[in-house]
């Protein structure tokens, strides 16, 4: 592997040849300034966190460090790295200060030249240990790619442990999980609004499917439509100025234009069938969706106005699109054969190509933002629960480990 750095006086990148698909990156023992145990142990944990974040990143190979780095000089760090075959180096030191913060300096070395490419300082509550590798994950993985890490990204999805489905919220490596919902109510199909650390769902709480949003930050959540009859499912436009939903209104379940507010602004389709799962190209021009017009539900899109309505073909009854960031694909949820598994639909090859097969139903696909993963609902081990897969359907992994059946997963961006 050879690693290029081009040097400037505040953000330095790599470009990277290779004749494999992932970059070496060496992961030395982060040294605790003080040595106390509360140091060490911490120090530990938070080089736990960030070699699993940068493995689940599948952008490096990470050699680690065997325990003993933490007492090398940095000539001797060297020294002892140049052996390992490695490209970029990183060191970091830590400090905690009033028994409540942690401060983090961390650098990244050329393993060739042994000049740092990059070095910052963290600082986050103890308790937010975790919070802090991922960030320093996603700074690696921005200075490699030019592209967002997801590693400070979040899933929401719902759980009927309860007996009633509540709508949670967890890490995207499926630790800190957290319960949003206490209704006792049937809370579903939670969604994300773009660029936001707000979640748009359906739920039951007045005896109707109304839409509600939850902010999670301000830990709020208030009614967006209440309109008599069906409120569900809905999407956001990426300038979060607009969202379809589907709306029954006493007739046939159409799609609707709202305003941010929940006012309905127009009807965007019309006729005596359902219409359903809507989901914004991310230029906004498009909306692919389920319609059974055509006698069972198949995949459409159409643009953002409501023209140019065109059929996506496909053999089996279709269910919950999503376009993925970069807008070349369509990952939707189609039963073939006996089960329900996640297809993807290339548009410009205008290809269908199948991810899942023979593992139970697999359902409910949706994105991480830099478009390399999809988390969905699958039946694999007997319940549903959330997992998630690469993109072209490798080394799939369970999300979080829960009782109950977890279903409808929504993938955040970076909050």
């Amino acid at each position: 592997m050879v690693a290029t750095v081009s040097y400037a006086k505040k953000d330095v990148y790599l470009s990277l040849s290779t004749k494999s698909t992932r970059a070496s990156i060496g992961l030395a023992d982060i040294i605790p300034t003080n040595a106390t145990s509360d140091e060490m142990t911490l120090s530990k944990n938070i080089k736990n966190v960030l070699e699993s974040d940068l493995l689940l990143s599948r952008h490096f190979n990470v050699a680690v460090a065997e325990n003993t780095s933490y007492k090398f000089d940095l000539e001797s760090q060297f020294a002892y790295w140049d052996t390992k075959g490695i490209s970029v180096l990183l060191l970091g030191t830590l400090s905690i200060e009033e028994e409540t913060y942690v401060n983090l300096e961390v650098k990244l070395y050329d393993a060739e030249s042994h000049e740092i490419i990059w070095e910052d300082v963290y600082r986050e509550k103890i308790s937010d240990y975790r919070y802090l590798a991922h960030q320093i994950n996603d700074e690696i993985v921005r200075r490699f790619t030019g592209e967002e890490g997801i590693a400070c990204t979040k899933i929401v999805f719902t759980n009927d442990s309860t007996k009633f489905k509540e709508v949670y919220l967890v890490d995207y490596d499926g630790y800190n999980l957290k319960r949003l919902t206490k209704d006792n109510r049937l809370n579903i199909l939670p969604k994300w609004i773009p660029d936001s650390p707000q979640i748009m769902y359906t739920s039951y709480l007045y005896n109707n499917p109304d839409l509600f949003v939850i902010d999670i930050l301000k830990n709020k959540r208030k009614a967006l439509s209440t309109i008599q009859g069906l409120n569900s499912p809905a999407t956001f436009s990426p300038d979060k100025r607009n969202i379809v939903a589907t709306l029954s209104r006493g007739v046939y379940p159409n799609l609707y234009i709202l305003d941010k507010k929940g006012v309905v602004l127009r009807r965007l389709t019309e006729g005596k069938h359902i219409d359903t799962s809507p989901a914004y190209s991310p230029n906004g021009r498009e909306i692919a969706f389920i319609s059974d017009r055509a006698g069972y539900p198949q995949l459409y899109i159409m643009d953002a106005e409501g023209v140019n309505l065109r059929r996506i073909s496909t053999k089996g009854n279709c269910d919950s699109p999503t376009w993925s960031p970069q807008g070349d694909k369509i990952a939707f949820t189609m039963k073939y054969d006996d089960n329900f598994d996640i297809f993807l639909y290339n548009l410009p090859r205008k290809r269908i190509i199948r991810l899942t097969e023979g593992q139970g139903n697999n359902e409910n696909p949706s994105w991480s933002q830099d478009g390399r993963f999809i988390v969905f609902a699958s039946t694999r081990s007997g319940k549903s629960e959330i997992y998630i897969m690469g993109s072209d359907g490798s080394e799939t992994r369970k999300l979080v480990d829960m009782s109950g059946s977890s279903f409808t997963p929504s993938w955040s961006q970076t909050l």
